[in-house]
């Protein structure tokens, strides 16, 4: 496990590291400069593209042939990979921990807020990678882009429409914000129980779809 870690983070460094820093400073000095704490919890999702990226690679140079000859289960190269994808999203929380007094002082945002706005992107962003993981198992990076692209304006269109159903489809869209606004903590912490049964799930399906092929 630690030896697959080394050889992604390795990779990891080597390929991005300098667009790493310039990302950061780059968003950082964006943020501040429009007054826009978005930019903050960016990193996250800039992060998980780098780890996403790394399936290309392995592709590109058949890392999958090798590593079927190593002396490691299958279920322990997928692990390998979420368990990547965990560090470094939470990673990118961590920056907006950090950076959450600079929108208090920049706009007066309540440093609490930021947090909980901050945790709700990075969730959004474990469950948008932790079903792209199975789909790239299956059918490649370039058809698991494609797939979640699809899935997300399937989503969009579900929320568009319910939003446009009238008093119906608008009230509750209103009654299930206006929850989460006037009780963050059972509804953060529902959400993120969900999320946590979601990434299993795709851990799981993920260690099949894998264990199943065949190199």
């Amino acid at each position: 496990m630690i030896g697959l870690l080394k050889k992604d983070l390795l990779i990891l460094r080597r390929g991005y590291m300098k667009n790493f820093f310039l990302v950061l400073v780059l968003y950082t000095v964006l943020g501040i400069a429009l007054q826009m704490t978005s930019f903050f919890t960016l990193m996250s999702w800039m992060y998980g593209f780098y780890v996403m990226s790394l399936f290309s690679v392995d592709n590109t140079c058949r890392w999958d042939f090798y590593a079927a000859t190593l002396p490691v289960s299958r279920k322990t190269v997928v692990t390998a990979k979420f368990l990547l994808l965990g560090l470094c999203i939470a990673a990118g929380f961590v920056y907006s921990l950090i950076t959450a007094p600079v929108a208090y002082l920049l706009i007066g945002e309540p440093i609490a807020e930021s947090i909980l706005a901050s945790l709700l992107v990075t969730l959004i962003l474990i469950v948008y990678f932790a079903v792209t993981i199975p789909l790239t198992y299956a059918f490649g990076p370039d058809k698991a882009r494609s797939a979640m692209l699809l899935l997300l304006g399937l989503a969009g269109g579900c929320i568009l429409a319910a939003a446009s159903l009238g008093d119906g489809g608008g009230a509750v869209l209103m009654v299930l914000f206006g929850w989460m606004e006037t009780s963050p903590v059972p509804g953060f912490s529902i959400i993120t129980a969900a999320t946590a049964v979601l990434c299993l799930v795709c851990w799981l399906v993920s260690c099949r779809i894998y264990e199943r092929k065949e190199f």
